[in-house]
C-alpha cells in the first residue's frame, strides 16, 4: 500500500470523525425511521428513534423545537432517550423555521398552528400499538416548550409527563407588545431574529398561557439557565408554580444547553420519565 493511499485513508477517517461524533457508529441497536404526517393539506416531516426491540408497548417522548429552529436541535436528546430504552420522536413544525423540512411559511405560523401540529403528532402515536397510550411524554425547548405546555394543558389526560427546557413563557407578552396603541396588528413583526406574520400576534390574544398551564396536573420538570438572555427567570418560575413542577436551575447556561450541561439535562429527563412510569404503575396497581 502506497503512502498516498494511506494518506487518503487517514483523511477519510478524519472526515468521518468530524461528520459523525465518537459513538455515532456504536452498535446501540437504535433505529431511526423517517415519517411524514399531513395537517390541513400541508406535509410535516418527522423522525422516530426506536430502541432495540423488546417488550412492547414502549414509552414515547415527543420532542419539540423552538422558534426558527428545526428537529435537529432535539436529536441529541432523542438519541439519549432511545439509548436508554425510551422511544423518541422529533419533527419540524409547519412553517416553524426558514430551514424546515416541513411545508409552510413562518409568516403563516403561530403558537396555535404549532399546537395543531403537535396535536397531530400526538394523535398519530396515540393510535400506534407500538407505544403505550398511557406513557406518552412531551418535551420541548423555548417556543417548543411553550407549545408542549399549552397542549398538555389542553389535553392533560393524554400527556404522561412534561419536560420543558428554557421554555419561552414570555412570548405572549413579547408578541402583544408589538401591537401599537391604535390596536392595528402589523402584517409582519420580528420575534428574536425571525419574521412572523399577523396571525402569530393575533393568536396570542386568544388565551392566557398560565391559565392553560394550571389545567395540567401531571408530573412536570423544568430547566432554565441563569444566563438566559431571551427568557427572564421570573417567567419560568411562575410556570413552575402553576404546574407544581420542579425547576432545575442550570448555572451559567444560556438559552440552550451544550456539553456537560446537555448530558446532565438529558440524563435527568430520562430519570424523570422512568420515575413517572413507576408512579403510573403504582397508581394503576
Amino acid at each position: 500500500m502506497g503512502k498516498r493511499t494511506v494518506l487518503f485513508g487517514m483523511l477519510a477517517l478524519l472526515l468521518l470523525a468530524a461528520l459523525f461524533p465518537i459513538g455515532a457508529f456504536a452498535d446501540s441497536g437504535v433505529t431511526e425511521d423517517v415519517f411524514y404526517l399531513e395537517r390541513d393539506g400541508q406535509r410535516m416531516f418527522g423522525k422516530l428513534y426506536l430502541p432495540p426491540r423488546g417488550t412492547e408497548p414502549l414509552p414515547l417522548v415527543i420532542l419539540s423545537h423552538g422558534l426558527g429552529s428545526d428537529h435537529r436541535i432535539m436529536e441529541p436528546y432523542a438519541q439519549y432517550f432511545a439509548d436508554s430504552g425510551i422511544a423518541a420522536c422529533v419533527f419540524d413544525y409547519i412553517g416553524g423555521s426558514e430551514v424546515s423540512l416541513s411545508d409552510g411559511s413562518m409568516t403563516e405560523m403561530s403558537v396555535l398552528t404549532e399546537a395543531a401540529d403537535l396535536n397531530c403528532v400526538l394523535d398519530h402515536f396515540l393510535g400506534d400499538s407500538r407505544f403505550s397510550e398511557d406513557e406518552i411524554f412531551l418535551f420541548g425547548g423555548s417556543q417548543g416548550g411553550f407549545i408542549s405546555a399549552y397542549v398538555a394543558g389542553q389535553r392533560p389526560e393524554d400527556v404522561a409527563g412534561l419536560t420543558l427546557l428554557y421554555p419561552a413563557f414570555n412570548l405572549q407578552e413579547t408578541a402583544l407588545a408589538l401591537v401599537p396603541e391604535d390596536g392595528k396588528i402589523p402584517d409582519t413583526a420580528v420575534i428574536g431574529k425571525h419574521t412572523v406574520g399577523s396571525v402569530y400576534i393575533r393568536d396570542m390574544m386568544d388565551f392566557d398561557i398560565y391559565e392553560v398551564l394550571s389545567r395540567y396536573t401531571g408530573p412536570a420538570l423544568l430547566f432554565h439557565g441563569t444566563d438566559d438572555k431571551y427568557v427572564p427567570m421570573a417567567y419560568v418560575q411562575r410556570a413552575a408554580k402553576e404546574l407544581d413542577a420542579e425547576l432545575i436551575v442550570v448555572e451559567g447556561a444560556g438559552h440552550g444547553f451544550t456539553g456537560e450541561d446537555r448530558d446532565t439535562v438529558a440524563q435527568t429527563a430520562v430519570d424523570f420519565v422512568r420515575n413517572a412510569q413507576v408512579r403510573s404503575g403504582m397508581e394503576a396497581a
